[in-house]
């Protein structure tokens, strides 16, 4: 029997009062594998992942670092970018609003995969990818399990 999808914060970024950073975790799903790239770069790298991380959690604007798109169907879809020998490398993932109950203004980003870029375009099947994940309810399930939806004096 397949594993179910998992939802894990990223650890040891600056706190933010409205955003917070997780990665998915799906072992039947090959294409997830953000956290994997992640944890296989060297440390300079994930250090400068981790303060374009941190910039955005901080509300930063840069456009060069990480982005979302403004048109439908992907408005809820983000990138993470950087360079590695030239080469362009990005971490795709969506945003959620996972606590409309107790937390409105709480966002996540959730990253769920990796791919090289060698074109001026995104690739849609990249963005498909991210989008269609965010949609599925054991992936909906395990963000809520993360961060939970309900009051601190009934936890």
């Amino acid at each position: 029997m397949a594993q179910g999808c998992k939802v894990e914060p990223i650890e040891n970024l600056q706190r933010s009062k409205d955003r917070a950073l997780a990665f998915l975790i799906c072992p039947s799903e090959p294409d997830v594998d953000a956290k994997e790239t992640f944890e296989s770069l060297p440390a300079d790298k994930q250090r400068l992942l981790r303060d374009r991380f941190d910039y955005w959690l901080q509300h930063g604007k840069h456009n060069p670092y990480f982005h979302g798109w403004n048109h439908s169907p992907y408005k809820t879809c983000f990138v993470f970018k950087w360079k590695e020998k030239r080469q362009h490398q990005r971490l795709y993932g969506f945003l959620i609003h996972p606590c409309p109950n107790t937390d409105k203004s709480l966002e996540v980003c959730v990253l769920v995969s990796h791919a090289p870029k060698n074109t001026e375009e995104t690739d849609p099947a990249e963005l498909n990818g991210a989008l269609a994940l965010s949609q599925r309810l054991d992936v909906i399930r395990a963000v809520k399990i993360a961060f939970p939806d309900i009051r601190k004096e009934e936890r």
